[in-house]
């Protein structure tokens, strides 16, 4: 059984339709977050609501963060579901052609969906790419397609994952942020206005484990993705060049973040 929540109601999936005129489908205008499910509860949710109106305000659109939260609880208890994934969308709405909003005529459309969660991958090969993005990149829009290309450019390359880099240092990847030992401290870059601010990464910086501070493209290892669905995924190689691997530091890096995510009885 599988269900999704689209304004107001819960559906099967191939019951929610959207309008051909929507405008996260006509122009990507709208915001997302995912996030995980453990033991019947989504992790982090508050972080990611906060987040997500954060997001949405950046671009001018109503967050009705209420009935987010109030749908992935919905969701969780209809499917009974323990482990797996929620993805909470956000659009502007249904309006007529053309990119001004003024016209627009609906409220925003809310869309939540599950899923399973993901199988556990190996250490990652990666490559780097130029990051050309622009200011956006700070926000968990639905204008994704600079990622999508970067991620098609690390397969044919036989890699799983892309690396955006900018002056010689390393930002981000496609889908997570990044943590890196340097001169003895776990650093990740900071945000600004072209990095995402992701939940692990704030988890771990509130921590106290991980501080903010450059990553060089040169960098030795070990390096880490944080992502919150993944959790932390050491890369193994980076642009053909093996990375240092450090499986203490990966063990404590994971023993903070699930500390974190257990609920408090």
């Amino acid at each position: 059984m599988s269900l999704v929540y689209l304004n107001g109601s819960y559906l099967p999936p191939e019951e929610a339709r959207l309008p051909v005129a929507n405008r996260g489908l006509a122009y990507g205008d709208g915001v997302f977050t995912t996030m995980k499910v453990s033991g019947g509860a989504p992790q982090f949710l508050e972080k990611h609501l906060r987040r997500l109106g954060r997001d949405a305000a950046a671009i001018g659109l109503s967050a009705p963060l209420g009935e987010v939260e109030a749908a992935c609880f919905g969701l969780v208890s209809r499917l009974r579901m323990e482990d797996g994934v929620l993805k909470a969308t956000l659009t502007r709405g249904t309006g007529p052609r053309g990119l001004s909003m003024r016209n627009v005529v609906t409220a925003p459309t809310v869309i939540v969906s599950t899923s399973a969660l993901l199988e556990p991958r190996p250490p990652l090969r990666a490559i780097s790419v130029p990051d050309e993005r622009g200011a956006l990149a700070a926000h968990k829009t639905l204008n994704y397609l600079p990622n999508v290309l970067a991620v098609q450019r690390a397969e044919e390359a036989g890699c799983e994952e892309a690396i955006f880099v900018r002056d010689g240092m390393l930002l981000e990847a496609t889908a997570a942020n990044l943590v890196g030992e340097v001169e003895g401290r776990l650093l990740t870059p900071p945000l600004w206005g072209r990095v995402l601010g992701g939940i692990v990464r704030e988890v771990l910086l509130e921590e106290g484990v991980v501080f903010e501070g450059d990553l060089p493209a040169d960098i030795s290892g070990p390096l880490y993705c944080t992502n919150s669905v993944r959790g932390i995924e050491p890369i193994a190689e980076l642009n053909g060049r093996s990375l240092r691997s450090d499986p203490e530091t990966r063990n404590l890096l994971d023993e903070i973040l699930a500390g974190r995510a257990r609920p408090v009885s």
